[in-house]
């Protein structure tokens, strides 16, 4: 049976053009919990593909 890993954390991605919050995705706890995640994504406000970086809770 398989078990959950405690290894992983969700984070918000916040649109880096209009500053709204518009993904949560997992993120490993490993050995780049320091590093901010920064990701490609779709803005349905901005209509567009704009870069997302990871916010605080």
């Amino acid at each position: 049976m398989a078990t959950k890993s405690k290894k992983k954390a969700y984070v918000k991605l916040q649109c880096g053009a209009c500053k709204r919050v518009n993904y949560s995705v997992k993120k490993s706890k490993g050995q780049d919990i320091e590093k901010k995640l920064e990701l490609s994504k779709f803005c349905s406000w901005c209509r567009g593909h704009k870069p997302h970086k990871e916010t605080k809770k």
